[in-house]
């Protein structure tokens, strides 16, 4: 699995982590990180990197 290391999500249709084409990108991929362990990995990091960044609780 290729690990995309930019900071930037550039294509919606593919996983910023793997590059793996989504079937959609908002369900899409919530479905992906559901599946896939490395990917649903680095979400959580990234997620957990972000979250003093925003105002209040985030519930996505």
């Amino acid at each position: 699995m290729a690990v995309n290391t930019t900071a930037d999500w550039t294509n919606p249709i593919h996983c910023p982590f793997c590059g793996t084409e989504l079937e959609s990108p908002g369900a899409g991929f919530v479905d992906h990180i559901e599946e896939s362990d490395d990917c649903k990995q680095s979400f959580d990091h990234w997620r957990e990197n972000i979250t003093g960044d925003l105002a209040g609780e985030w519930a996505g």
